[in-house]
């Protein structure tokens, strides 16, 4: 009985709004694929997620054993605190980073599945300072939809920046800043490019999940979709980890399938 919203903001922004509104209109025709990008890029010498270490990082003032957790145990290592976002221990790299975010926007608009099958690739090609996550990818996801959602990230150019296009027989729908509609002439001779006009208000996610709680109605991001794009992500990760495709074998029993 309780109201849970899981902190992916776009899905209450006005860019929401506007693919739910095109994908309603009917002009996507059968869509197939996503094609989704995320890249940054850092000036010579600053890696991207790199910390200093202070002098004052020092066993008196870090509980250290209470940062490790339940994971492998470690002597004290301050840069392993401060760089835990290197480490495979703490975190999922830009997967869990940036790709949950992109692929939540669009499970929520499609209502995806978890995937039946994921493949990552990559590795560490820029920064050789001990981290273990990998500073270019790419991940294919297959759904149960028949659609195959793509996503690729970098850290050493910027030049695709953040985006994802949802390919259709009939139009194909961009989101950058802001949702774009452009038509598939060969399917859809009289269609026109349209952009989506809707506003993104301050704290909208915070005030939909205080609404909720006042209501009772549902979130925009509740459990049930921060679990499906969460599985997703941690099907990546495996597969990357494993070096082979990992398969969603079971939904009710929760089961990833480890085998070729």
């Amino acid at each position: 009985g309780r109201t849970v919203q899981i902190g992916h903001q776009h899905l209450s922004s006005g860019a929401m709004k506007d693919a739910m509104d095109f994908l309603q209109k009917g002009k996507m025709g059968k869509i197939t694929a996503i094609h989704a990008h995320m890249y940054r890029n850092t000036p010579h010498g600053k890696p991207q997620w790199s910390r200093p270490v202070y002098p004052d990082m020092t066993p008196e003032n870090i509980i250290w054993n209470a940062f490790l957790g339940d994971t492998a145990k470690y002597e004290f290592d301050p840069n392993r605190y401060i760089n835990w976002r290197f480490y495979w221990d703490y975190s999922g790299g830009n997967v869990y980073e940036n790709m949950v975010h992109q692929l939540a926007f669009w499970y929520k608009a499609l209502n995806l599945q978890i995937p039946t099958a994921v493949t990552m690739v990559g590795g560490i090609y820029l920064w050789k300072d001990g981290r273990e996550v990998p500073d270019t990818m790419n991940v294919a996801m297959e759904h149960p939809e028949e659609i195959l959602f793509s996503w690729d990230s970098g850290f050493g150019n910027n030049h695709l920046g953040v985006s994802e296009d949802v390919l259709g027989t009939d139009g194909t729908l961009s989101h950058h800043q802001q949702i774009r509609y452009t038509p598939q002439k060969v399917n859809n001779k009289e269609g026109n490019e349209m952009v989506g006009q809707s506003r993104s208000e301050p704290a909208a996610h915070m005030r939909n999940f205080l609404d909720s709680i006042r209501s009772g109605k549902e979130p925009n991001c509740p459990f049930e979709l921060g679990f499906r794009t969460s599985i997703a992500c941690r099907m990546a990760v495996e597969s990357y980890r494993l070096g082979r495709t990992v398969r969603w074998e079971d939904r009710k029993s929760t089961r990833l399938n480890y085998s070729h």
